[in-house]
């Protein structure tokens, strides 16, 4: 005998209600959790893990994950991972990290740069007395070139044996299972990017930096040290990405500035806007390749 339905209208403000406990629920006890930092880092992990643990991103989507300020409702869904996956540079993780294993005492970090080929960046600027500043950076976005990823993917599955090594097999085969994905989006940028050696490509946020390294392409960047660029240097770029014919301004979804605009109308290239941050890692590179080539 087929059970009926009921369907029970409440009131708008109970409705709420609801909503608003259901957010916030506590995790059940037995489940399992890891913490990332990244979206793209969340898919990975969640290819590893399986159904083994539950994987909790901290940096919401459409956020800047360099200079994002989490509510204390975000610090405390850490709690209770028994792991964190740090990206390794990220201005998020160099700011909240501390605070984070302060909080965790328990919580065991990993940094899944460890092995990654990092370039690293000199900027220097005058102050108004004549001073000249050096700043040493290192670049954050290692997971923007599928041949970094193989390595963020190594140290993920790494992790997860280390935490349940009674899931190693299960992880192992979903870490090959990954690494052909990962090899594959390789040979489809290769193939894409190949012909276009040497092309020029203008961002306003340089998250392509291992991307341009490891597929022989140019990248601009329009901001200056994290800031819009003043005229003059804004004119420097332009003359530079006049220079080597640019095709495409890249744009990213958490940034929004109107020098991009002005930018690209200047060098007669059309804007697209990209999402390195997209959780769906394999779609995104794809189409950055593609935009790059025009294709």
């Amino acid at each position: 005998m087929k059970k009926r339905l009921y369907h029970i209208i409440l009131p708008a403000p109970i409705v709420l209600l609801l909503l608003m406990l259901s957010c916030t629920a506590p995790r059940q006890h037995d489940e399992r959790v890891v913490s990332v930092t990244i979206l793209p880092q969340q898919y990975l992990a969640e290819q590893i893990a399986g159904e083994r643990f539950d994987i909790h991103c901290v940096v919401p989507l459409n956020s800047n994950p360099e200079a994002y300020d989490p509510t204390p409702e975000q610090l405390m869904a850490v709690e209770g991972s028994e792991a964190y996956l740090r990206v390794g540079m990220l201005g998020f993780e160099m700011a909240w990290m501390d605070r984070l294993v302060r909080n965790n005492p328990d919580m065991k970090v990993y940094d899944t740069s460890i092995g990654v080929d990092m370039i690293e960046n000199e900027h220097t600027h005058t102050h108004g007395n004549g001073v000249v500043h050096a700043t040493h950076t290192v670049d954050p976005h290692i997971w923007c070139s599928p041949r970094n990823v193989r390595v963020m993917a190594q140290n993920m599955y790494n992790a997860f044996v280390e935490l349940d090594p009674e899931g190693t097999e299960y992880y192992r085969r979903n870490y090959n299972a990954l690494i052909q994905r990962v090899d594959s989006v390789d040979s489809v940028l290769t193939d894409i990017l190949q012909p276009h050696r040497g092309a020029a490509f203008a961002i306003y946020h340089p998250s392509l930096t291992y991307l341009a390294r490891d597929y022989g392409l140019l990248q601009l960047c329009i901001e200056q040290a994290g800031k819009e660029s003043s005229a003059r240097a804004m004119k420097q770029v332009v003359e530079q990405a006049r220079a080597a014919d640019v095709a495409v301004v890249f744009v990213q979804k958490e940034f929004d500035s109107r020098q991009v605009v002005t930018f690209a109308q200047e060098v007669d290239a059309p804007i697209v806007t990209i999402n390195p941050l997209n959780y769906d890692w394999v779609e995104e590179m794809i189409h950055i390749a593609n935009a790059i080539a025009r294709e």
